[in-house]
């Protein structure tokens, strides 16, 4: 899945910091393939950093629950954007180093994006952050 490139996306200098640990660090045997590191690098080097206390309540950043809608079908989906190392403690849990969970990284509401690792190819919209930390000033997720 690969986010807009016509569209500046913005990450949290907190978000960008833990990152780019995950990324240089052991911790990708919690799962991330070749090709989503290599997208998640990517992201995070044409990404702008943004203050935390300054994101505004419609940024996906780690964390954030999330509402997509299916562009083809209308299906409603709500995941949690989390570290892989999180993945099992929610339940709608999606891993920043999936394909969907690196494409919504920096996505604000209205975004769409496309997945192409999915069969058939499927396209989700950003319809709603159900829950962002920085919204509610918890800084430390």
């Amino acid at each position: 899945m690969k986010p807009r490139a016509d569209k500046m996306l913005y990450v949290t200098d907190a978000d960008r910091r833990r990152l780019g640990t995950l990324l240089s660090g052991d911790e990708l045997s919690h799962g991330g393939n070749a090709r989503s590191v290599a997208d998640l690098n990517e992201l995070l080097e044409e990404s702008a950093p943004m203050d935390a206390r300054l994101a505004p309540a419609t940024l996906v950043t780690m964390n954030t629950a999330v509402r997509l809608v299916d562009v083809r079908t209308g299906d409603q989906q709500t995941v949690t954007l989390v570290y892989p190392e999180d993945v099992d403690l929610f339940p709608d849990g999606v891993s920043v180093l999936e394909p969907l969970g690196a494409a919504l990284l920096g996505c604000q509401v209205g975004d769409v994006v496309q997945c192409l690792a999915e069969q058939p190819h499927r396209k989700v919209r950003v319809d709603e952050i159900v829950y962002q930390p920085e919204r509610e000033k918890a800084f430390h997720l």
